[in-house]
């Protein structure tokens, strides 16, 4: 009889302590409260670094002692990891918007940079009216003052986020 257990690595969470976890079930009653017409108006936004050769954890196989190079149970490597893209993207439930590649560290003046030239552009390419809903995370380079005064001078509304919640954004699923 096969076995339905198997050798994998845990998965990383960040911790959540118990104020923030309350936040979190508040947040989740407050928004299932909306009507479906709010959601239709919000734009969920993120950004992720995709490895081009290999995986930045552990992998893990089930094998035998004899297994240890087939092919089936080694994972090639190259020197350096092959490098990586950093990327931004948003969507609302008009579609896809613009991506953002992002070269060298992203920072406060890069996020900038991406929400001057990327958002207003996946506004007009998604036909949202200017009433939007702008989502982004609670990372420290999108709550700078910098940032802040960015969106409101444009006028843009930020969907209020709970700490520690990125598995609340969709865009996790689009990746």
């Amino acid at each position: 009889m096969k076995s339905v257990y198997m050798v994998e690595q845990a998965r990383k969470k960040p911790f959540v302590n118990k104020p923030n976890r309350a936040k979190r079930i508040q947040y989740a009653k407050t928004m299932m409260e909306k009507p479906f017409s709010y959601w239709k108006d919000i734009l969920w936004s993120d950004e992720l670094k995709f490895n081009i050769f290999s995986s930045d954890g552990k992998i893990m196989v089930w094998r035998s002692k004899t297994e240890e190079f087939s092919p089936q149970c080694a994972v090639p490597t190259i020197k350096h990891q092959g490098g990586s893209v950093m990327v931004w993207g948003c969507f609302s439930c008009a579609g896809v918007g613009s991506l953002h590649f992002i070269e060298g560290m992203m920072n406060r003046f890069a996020y900038r940079e991406i929400l001057e030239t990327n958002l207003i552009q996946s506004e007009k390419k998604l036909g949202l009216d200017d009433k939007f809903v702008f989502q982004h995370d609670n990372n420290p380079k999108h709550t700078t003052a910098i940032i802040k005064y960015c969106l409101k001078k444009k006028h843009i509304e930020v969907l209020k986020w709970p700490p520690f919640s990125p598995d609340l954004n969709p865009i996790v699923h689009m990746w």
